[in-house]
Order: C-alpha cells, then sequence, then structure tokens
C-alpha cells in the first residue's frame, strides 16, 4: 500500500481511502479555528466548553509575544482539538458570529429611521403609526434639539440620544 494513503474502516466493510495531503488539510483547518478561538475574549471562549488542557494552551497562547512561538502553540493547539469532537465548538463559533452580524443589522435600522427623521417630517407619522408605543413629545423634542445642535455646530449629544432611545423602543 502506498505510504501517502491511509485507510479508514466503515460499516459494512467499505474502505474509504484519505489521502496525506487531504489529512494535513483537515489539520490546517482546525489549526485555524483553534486561531480563531484563542483570538476571542475569555467570557466568549469559555461558552465553548473545552477540556481543560485545550484552555490552558489558548491561555498560553494568548500570553506569547513571539510570532513563532505563536505559530508553535498552534500547531499544539491544533493537536489537542483534534483529539476532540468539534461539532458544538463550530456551532458555537457560529452563533457568535451570527450574533454580532444581527447586532451590526438593528444598529442599522436605527441608524436608518434616526437619519429619516432628522430628514423628513412625515417619517416621524410612519413612526408612530409603526411603533405607537413610542413617546411621541420626547422623540419630537431630540429631533428638534438635534436639528438646532446641527445648525449651530455643535457636538451631536442628542443625535446620540435619538439611537439610544430608537435602540431600546423599536428593535
Amino acid at each position: 500500500m502506498d505510504k501517502n494513503v491511509l485507510q479508514t474502516q466503515l460499516a459494512d466493510d467499505e474502505i474509504e481511502i484519505i489521502s496525506k495531503t487531504e489529512l494535513k488539510k483537515d489539520s490546517k483547518k482546525v489549526q485555524a479555528f483553534g486561531k480563531s478561538i484563542g483570538d476571542l475574549s475569555f467570557d466568549q471562549i469559555k461558552s465553548f466548553d473545552l477540556p481543560e488542557a485545550i484552555l490552558n494552551a489558548i491561555k498560553e497562547y494568548k500570553s506569547l509575544k513571539s510570532n513563532a512561538a505563536k505559530n508553535r502553540q498552534v500547531q499544539y493547539l491544533g493537536k489537542l482539538l483534534r483529539e476532540i469532537d468539534l461539532t458544538s465548538a463550530y456551532q458555537t463559533m457560529d452563533q457568535l458570529k451570527n450574533g454580532s452580524q444581527i447586532e451590526i443589522r438593528k444598529n442599522h435600522i436605527v441608524e436608518e429611521w434616526r437619519d429619516r427623521l432628522i430628514r423628513d417630517k412625515d417619517a416621524l407619522t410612519e413612526l408612530i403609526h409603526k411603533f405607537p408605543d413610542i413617546d411621541r413629545q420626547l422623540i419630537r423634542q431630540l429631533i428638534q434639539n438635534t436639528i438646532k445642535e446641527r445648525e449651530n455646530s455643535k457636538p451631536p449629544k442628542f443625535y446620540r440620544q435619538i439611537f439610544q432611545y430608537l435602540k431600546e423602543h423599536i428593535v
């Protein structure tokens, strides 16, 4: 048998042949995944529910300054990660990434409403129609103050307040 091919035994005596190149590619993917976990904050890393040895390897990776040392640590981290089932870790990473994407979309919606309210007076009636629980007087006051703020070239205090208020009440 060729030394660059690995055979694995499957159910019903089927043999799956995995080349050495494919194994190396998978290994690199796991190392890259380990590096991306290592680049997260400690609070986010705790959500992965990883074994203690892997957590220690991640802490060591975070403490290193030298690029060469970090590369060696990523290889070690990849070795440890290959020994466990990573399906739940991949799901957790997807949730972390998608959660931030959802938050960004929400912020864009709020920014769009804020800008429309300042630019167009009819947008206020539309906003009140869509979200009847909004404090009409407060939002009108914030809009007027924002317009005055811009005319006088002052810092955008009320502009930010509109954003915060809308973020709390429409998203």
